[in-house]
C-alpha cells in the first residue's frame, strides 16, 4: 500500500520538513569544512595531511580511488577471455 501513496500526485513535492533537513545538511557540512580550513596551515599540509596520514589510510585511499565499474564488469569479463594476466595490471599498481 506504501508505493501507491507514493505514486500519487502531491507525493513528488519536498515538504517544509524535507527542506529544513536537506538545509541543516549543507549548513553542517559548511561548518565542518570551515573548521578544518581553519585548521589547516598550508596546502602542503592540505595534500600530505600534515605527514600524518597512516599506512592503511593511504592504501585505502588509493584503492578507493582505482575502484570502479569497470573491475566489476569489464576486467571480469576480460578474465574470463584472456586469463590472469588481466589481474597482473592490477597488481602492479600496488607497487
Amino acid at each position: 500500500m506504501l508505493p501507491l501513496i507514493l505514486l500519487q500526485a502531491g507525493a513528488t513535492r519536498l515538504g517544509t520538513v524535507d527542506l529544513a533537513i536537506v538545509a541543516l545538511y549543507f549548513v553542517a557540512v559548511f561548518a565542518i569544512g570551515f573548521y578544518f580550513i581553519r585548521r589547516g596551515r598550508s596546502t602542503a599540509d592540505y595534500f600530505l595531511a600534515s605527514r600524518d596520514a597512516t599506512w592503511w589510510a593511504i592504501g585505502a585511499s588509493l584503492f578507493s580511488a582505482n575502484i570502479g565499474s569497470e573491475h566489476f564488469i569489464g576486467l571480469a569479463g576480460s578474465g574470463a577471455a584472456s586469463g590472469l594476466a588481466v589481474g597482473h595490471f592490477e597488481w602492479l599498481a600496488a607497487l
